[in-house]
């Protein structure tokens, strides 16, 4: 599998996981202005953390994100390369 196969099965798999945690992330910018209650601010920080699945799921989706980031810059470089 190459670089470019690899890197769109990797963000195939885990951009549904990045978008809740994006939009996790978004609504916990304003916590502290008491939008929503404690309760809802718990459920958001455990789907944040992915606390509530299971407690290894955020570590996989970080070394899923660094995975993302290198193949990216492994074919921005390869592309410059080539075009010289």
């Amino acid at each position: 599998m190459n670089t470019r196969k690899f890197h769109r099965f990797v963000g195939l798999v885990l951009a549904p996981f990045f978008l809740i945690t994006a939009v996790t992330g978004i609504a916990l910018l304003w916590r502290k202005a008491e939008i929503y209650g404690k309760e809802t601010k718990d459920l958001l920080i455990g789907f944040h953390n992915w606390e509530i699945a299971a407690k290894y799921i955020g570590v996989i989706l970080a070394i899923g994100l660094i995975i993302m980031a290198l193949t990216g810059l492994s074919m921005i470089v390869r592309f410059y390369r080539r075009k010289r």
